[in-house]
């Protein structure tokens, strides 16, 4: 997913280009399946800004690997799946999880869903109460992005496979304090499914 293009540029190239205009300067890339190729493709970049890799000897999710990073960021950061494309101004994000002296702050956007049929609705006793024809409903999605306090590392335990979402809810557990920043569903592009791929090179495009 990281090299896969859009227009000239590949999607973890645009990701960095959108942290970079707001002055992030270093960027750690977490890696495992075709670590090789990633790294390759780094060395004939050759960027203007700082980065490193963590790589996995075997997959630890998309939280697992940021142990890793326990002694060495002392400040909070963003994390962001590498198939999600961002347009907004990503300071707002950062000041809002700073002000709210949030533990972690999930980037959410208020996206429609419209069901192609009619939906019955029925009673007890199996009888007909109504048809409501093709319902739509508005659901807060998590886009992949986060901003995250340096202490949510020590939730995180060594070589232990752990996705973003299950750190979530142990940190609930835990008492943290976990708030949502939505954005425009027009701000933000999910590039992990393929319709939605096809999208964004025509969205890219235009």
């Amino acid at each position: 997913k990281p090299l896969i293009p859009i227009k000239d540029k590949t999607v973890i190239e645009k990701i960095i280009a959108n942290f970079t205009k707001f002055g992030s300067k270093k960027f750690i890339i977490s890696i495992n399946y075709k670590s090789k190729i990633i790294k390759s493709f780094f060395d004939e970049l050759n960027p203007s800004y700082k980065y490193r890799f963590i790589e996995e000897k075997k997959s630890l999710g998309t939280a697992g690997s940021l142990n890793f990073l326990k002694s060495k960021i002392k400040k909070d950061y963003f994390l962001t799946n590498c198939d999600t494309l961002m347009d907004f101004d990503y300071r707002e994000i950062y000041d809002f999880h700073r002000q709210n002296k949030n533990d972690i702050t999930v980037v959410v956007s208020t996206k429609k869903f419209i069901v192609p049929y009619g939906v019955c609705k029925i009673n007890k006793s199996r009888l007909l109460n109504s048809i409501q024809e093709k319902p739509s409903q508005h659901l807060l999605i998590n886009t992949g992005m986060y901003v995250v306090n340096n202490q949510i590392f020590n939730l995180i335990k060594k070589n232990k496979f752990l996705n973003f979402t299950d750190l979530i809810s142990l940190a609930r557990k835990k008492g943290k304090k976990i708030s949502v920043y939505p954005i425009s569903d027009q701000s933000w592009l999910d590039l992990g499914q393929w319709d939605e791929y096809e999208k964004a090179l025509v969205k890219l495009k235009s």
